[in-house]
This record gives structure tokens, C-alpha cells and sequence, in this order.
């Protein structure tokens, strides 16, 4: 009689070992349902503009997650990675910095819109414009249902001195 190859024992130990392996994460096993939107500033898309989801602290799952608004004020909110966050209450911090004319951007393109709001904070201080960059900053609650969906907000704040990064 023939003795098993001495392959088989290696391959019992290594498929064993796979068994129950995962990412290690233990957030991976949290639904996440698609959230997504536009950004807007008046009524115009708000380009570049940075959000930040914080989930409410009854939230029976806490999935913080944001995204960079696209050429239309498009977004696709994220957690950890994943496209998505789960269902309930947060606040959304929307942030934008708009720099002084002439001062270009470290990364990234122009964007016309800003621009013109930067021309007008000009224009409305008398042509002393801002020497700074200046932001554009809310909050608000907003609510992600069970089966996720648009979450549009248009900000309304005027522009302010930035704060910092």
C-alpha cells in the first residue's frame, strides 16, 4: 500500500488556514446603501468642494464618510473605501476655499464659477479685494433613508476668510 503524497498534508494545512479569513475589518460586514448628490452655491454648481458625512451618534451603525465635488457639483459619498454609507441622521459639512485672483490653485484646475464669486467679494469691498484665500462653509442634517438616494444641498453662506487647512 502506497503512502498519501506528501503534498496533501501541506495542502490540508493551507486551506485550513484560509477558513474564515477576510479583510480582518470588522465594519465590512455594515450595509451600506448609495448616496449621492449635487452641491450647489445659489443655485450653481459648487466645483471642488470638499463634504464630510458625520453620523449621528443614535445611528445603530457609525459610517463617517464624504467625497470632492465634480465639474457639476456631483458627488458620491464613500466610507472606508466603499461606495455608500449606511441609513440614518448626519451632518454634512460642506467646505470650499476660493483663492484671490491671481493666486493659483496647488492642484487641480480652474473653476469659473469661484472665480466669479471671488470677483465679486472684490467688487463688493470696494476693488480692496481679499488678500487671503476665502471659504465657503455650511453645515447641515440631512437624512440617509434605508435605501439610500440623492441627498442635494445648496449652500447659502457668503464667503469668509479661511480659517486654516
Amino acid at each position: 500500500m502506497r503512502s498519501a503524497s506528501p503534498l496533501v498534508p501541506v495542502l490540508v494545512v493551507i486551506s485550513s488556514g484560509l477558513v474564515g479569513c477576510g479583510s480582518g475589518d470588522e465594519t465590512d460586514r455594515i450595509k451600506l446603501v448609495p448616496v449621492s448628490g449635487t452641491v450647489t452655491h445659489n443655485g450653481k454648481p459648487l466645483e471642488g468642494a470638499t463634504l464630510t458625512f458625520t453620523p449621528d451618534q443614535s445611528n445603530p451603525e457609525q459610517t463617517p464618510g464624504g467625497d470632492v465635488t465634480g465639474p457639476t457639483g456631483n458627488y458620491k459619498a464613500m466610507y472606508r473605501g466603499r461606495s455608500g454609507l449606511a441609513p440614518g441622521k448626519y451632518r454634512v459639512l460642506v467646505s470650499k476655499t476660493i483663492l484671490p485672483p491671481g493666486m493659483k490653485p496647488s492642484a487641480g484646475g480652474e473653476d469659473d464659477y469661484m472665480n466669479q464669486v471671488a470677483a465679486e467679494s472684490v467688487a463688493n469691498a470696494g476693488g480692496r479685494g481679499p488678500s487671503a484665500p476665502m471659504e465657503i462653509k455650511d453645515d447641515v442634517e440631512r437624512e440617509v433613508g434605508p435605501e439610500g438616494g440623492e441627498v442635494d444641498i445648496d449652500v447659502k453662506a457668503l464667503p469668509k476668510p479661511a480659517t486654516g487647512p
